[in-house]
């Protein structure tokens, strides 16, 4: 009787493992499809294009350097963290642009490493508007500790399919075009051209570069002197896979507070704000609620972004951005 108490409990031991890493797996699957990490999805992506769009590099007519920070699905283990640093910058005053990109994102026992070098040719097509033309090329370093996951064979030994680490470099390109004023903005990009796929012996980690196309734009509109309202949206078409947009409506106060709404289909309502502390100077924060499959077991997302726009020279005059 002590042996069969004994083996149910073992077993039940062993099945509470496997639904983990069920658990597990299942986040990874929601996740990389519609967060992958070469191409994050900011709620605040309105402040910051460059994470989905080389042709962004040196709109800001500075030295622009951001860095952000997001917690996806809190209270749900294994759940997306990310954190994102850029810079870019017009380049001695002329039609080039320099930047570059850098992504870390963890999922589970996965981390990725994401490093791009962005560059953009600004054409004036009027005396506030300019088009510009862009690329990025870069690397993506995977690495899933399979082992983290202790899972065990029926037998109780460890399963060696999961007794390893895996890792893997996938280079990659990008492209975008973007057109921009002092009151509006239309871009088009495709940020991973290259389909990389690599997969382990057993199949058991896996990890897939998708082309995605994004299609941003937004508008200011003056309502007064102390208030703009920015209606954004954001569509993204993954290759052979889903479509989603995102819809956002950003009010701001007197040139020095944004508030916001947004909504990202079959995902989340989000709450946006952005304080701009001084010319160059801006923080922001936003809460994203959950509406998807994963509601009842995680508490929203958050999402922090620091921004800091450098002057070339003394003598330049900011003229303020909205996006």
């Amino acid at each position: 009787m002590n042996d069969f108490i004994y083996t149910l409990a073992r077993q039940s031991a062993i099945m509470k493992v496997y639904q983990n890493a069920a658990l597990l797996v299942g986040i990874l699957l929601i996740s990389l499809p519609g967060y992958s990490q070469q191409n994050p999805l900011y709620s605040q992506y309105m402040f910051n294009g460059l994470v989905i769009n080389p042709a962004y590099t040196g709109s800001n007519e500075a030295l622009m350097m951001t860095v952000a920070t997001r917690a996806q699905w809190t209270g749900l283990s294994g759940a997306p963290q990310t954190q994102v640093a850029s810079v870019h910058s017009p380049w001695k005053l002329s039609r080039s642009a320099l930047g570059g990109v850098f992504i870390h994102d963890e999922v589970g026992v996965t981390n990725q490493y994401t490093v791009y070098g962005t560059y953009a040719y600004r054409i004036p097509v009027s005396e506030k508007a300019k088009i510009a033309v862009g690329g990025q090329a870069g690397v993506t370093y995977y690495r899933s500790n399979l082992d983290d996951l202790s899972i065990v064979t029926p037998g109780g030994t460890p399963d060696p399919a999961f007794a390893q680490t895996e890792s893997r470099y996938l280079p990659n390109l990008g492209i975008g075009v973007y057109y921009y004023s002092d009151k509006s903005y239309l871009g088009l990009s495709l940020p991973a051209i290259i389909n990389n796929k690599w997969e382990n012996q057993d199949a058991v980690a896996t990890a897939r570069q998708t082309r995605q196309f994004f299609l941003a734009a937004g508008h200011v509109f003056d309502m007064g002197p102390n208030f703009k309202l920015k209606p954004n949206v954001l569509l993204r078409w993954v290759e052979g896979g889903s479509f989603q947009f995102d819809l956002n409506a950003n009010l701001l106060i007197k040139e020095l507070v944004w508030f916001g709404l947004s909504y990202r289909l079959d995902d989340s309502f989000d709450v946006l704000v952005q304080w701009n502390i001084t010319k160059q100077l801006s923080l922001g924060y936003s809460y994203g609620y959950p509406i998807n499959s994963l509601a009842t077991t995680q508490y929203g997302t958050h999402e922090v972004m620091v921004g800091y726009r450098l002057k070339h020279h003394r003598n330049i005059v900011f003229s303020p951005r909205y996006f």
